[in-house]
């Protein structure tokens, strides 16, 4: 069975981007526009990782993970924002936060940080 990565972030090109990236590494890949259609795609099928920007329309990468808490739902999930320094606060608030990607991004560490965080996971059950 595919390991499963929710991609959720505003711009298309990103989106595109990290759908080819992850897909190239193994995993399906399915993305999102908004952090509400993130919570409708985890209530059909929760992914393996979440992959969220932190400022998104209608619901903002915090309030999903706050919802997701709510919810008892400990997805592992990186966090990818232009002002990462903003996101180091909240490492605390969420133990599934597990890695914040700074943006811009480079490819590599992007990789790395998808297959270590989808191995982690897989390690945790």
């Amino acid at each position: 069975m595919d390991k499963r990565v929710l991609i959720v972030d505003d711009q298309p090109g990103i989106r595109i981007l990290l759908e080819e990236v992850i897909r190239d590494e193994g995993y399906e890949a399915v993305s999102v526009c908004t952090g509400a259609k993130a919570l409708d795609q985890i209530k059909k099928q929760v992914p393996d990782l979440l992959l969220i920007d932190y400022k998104l329309p209608v619901l903002d990468g915090p309030a999903v993970l706050d919802r997701l808490q709510e919810q008892g739902l400990a997805i592992p999930t990186i966090m990818m924002s232009g002002l990462a320094e903003e996101i180091e606060t909240f490492r605390q608030k969420y133990d599934f936060l597990i890695d914040v990607l700074p943006k811009p991004f480079d490819i590599l560490k992007v990789r790395n940080m998808v297959n270590q965080a989808v191995n982690q996971g897989t390690n945790q059950v």
